[in-house]
């Protein structure tokens, strides 16, 4: 795990987005208040990663960053990041991403190239009970397998009703090619789901949003709605025809000058012939894993529940402690208390009842400079009891 001085250096000299935050946070000069936008010149940043979570183990590699800015763009006119990871799991995440918010005319044209592999990808089984011998070991090869995965995608977003209002629309293609190698003895050899002879999944995704948030990486007021659909199949160069249809709503409250309040609600539903990795995906412009992990219900392992139908919510209490200037930027340290909630539904096994949700609970850090912020969390199972770490670069939600 990083310490806090390092989180405070790398804050100090970065200047790039984040891997995945590549729209721009505050710079506020007081907690609740918004910055002036930079409108000339560039920064950028290479740096190494160092860090520690449950779900990945330590993480080591680099990531690589610019922002360009223009007059009359907003946040920015181009901003690059390139990263390559590594964890003592056996994970690689590499990529290479770009984002123009008005390369063409107004529309905002996202792209990313990237590869996966993870020698012990989790697998528990499908439903919202499933594998009730875990004992908490990760590690075991009956709940695990190895995964090959590269792909790429490609969206256009725009505001057709002009740039200041709040609904927007996109449009997008993926593709990814997975390699799946199950482990003799473990449960996805033994059930055999759909999607155990790996193969290509394109998928052509839509989507709508209402996006009524002052900022876009660190919100203190306003929140967005979307609705996104994804469609699978030959056409679009994928062995498996399926569909999926993903809605989000995410909302801020400002709660007097220092604390604010954030919910995010998200529902997943996939129908037709899915394939098993893709249980654990939602849509959406921010896509999240789970039921299990850091993006979906902190304090879970990793996937630890999956199906046709997730569903799961997070409210966080934000805290903006205090402000300060480094090397002449200003820095926003905080602190954050969460309760994450989630749930599965998959058709043919047992789900349990209704009210048979996940929960997690727990407490961060936060550090945040314009575009990077550093999130730090401990979070908790009441089911199980088990605790779980994750330090990563932008919020939840």
């Amino acid at each position: 795990m990083l310490t806090t001085a390092l989180l405070l250096t790398t804050l100090a000299t970065a200047t790039a987005a984040p891997p995945d935050a590549l729209p721009a946070a505050p710079t506020a000069t007081a907690p609740a208040e918004q910055p002036a936008k930079k409108e000339k010149g560039i920064d950028a940043i290479a740096i190494p990663l160092l860090s520690y979570n449950s779900d990945q183990g330590f993480t080591y590699g680099g990531v690589a960053g610019a922002y360009l800015y223009s007059p009359g763009y907003i946040p920015y006119r181009h901003a690059i990041s390139l990263q390559a990871m590594f964890t003592s799991r056996g994970q690689q995440s590499h990529y290479l991403r770009y984002d123009g918010p008005r390369l063409i005319g107004p529309m905002r044209l996202e792209f990313r190239l990237e590869y996966r592999r993870e020698l012990r990808s989790p697998f528990y089984g499908a439903g919202n009970v499933s594998a009730q011998d875990f004992n908490g070991d990760e590690t075991q090869e009956r709940f695990n397998y190895t995964k090959n995965a590269p792909g790429a995608w490609v969206r256009l977003r725009g505001r057709p009703w002009g740039e200041n209002h709040p609904f927007q629309s996109y449009v997008g293609y993926s593709w990814r090619y997975t390699e799946v190698d199950p482990f003799e003895a473990s449960v996805l050899a033994q059930l055999k789901p759909e999607g155990i002879q790996g193969g290509a999944t394109g998928q052509i995704t839509a989507g709508v949003l209402w996006d009524t948030r002052d900022n876009e990486s660190d919100p203190v007021r306003g929140g967005v709605e979307e609705v996104s659909l994804r469609v699978s199949g030959t056409a679009t160069g994928s062995r498996y025809q399926y569909a999926g249809v993903t809605l989000s709503e995410r909302r801020y409250w400002q709660l007097g000058p220092r604390f604010i309040l954030a919910q995010r609600v998200t529902l997943d539903m996939l129908f037709g012939q899915v394939p098993f990795f893709e249980w654990v995906n939602t849509g959406g412009v921010s896509s999240s894993e789970g039921i299990g992990g850091m993006s979906s219900v902190r304090g879970i392992e990793r996937n630890r529940f999956a199906g046709n139908i997730k569903a799961f919510t997070n409210t966080e209490l934000r805290y903006r402690a205090f402000d300060f200037n480094l090397f002449g930027s200003p820095v926003i340290a905080g602190a954050v208390g969460f309760v994450d909630l989630g749930r599965v539904w998959h058709p043919g096994v047992e789900n349990g009842p209704w009210w048979k949700w996940h929960p997690g609970v727990g407490a961060g850090l936060r550090l945040a400079r314009r575009a990077a912020v550093v999130r730090f969390d401990w979070a908790m199972s009441p089911e199980t009891g088990r605790q779980r770490i994750y330090l990563n670069f932008g919020h939840m939600f």
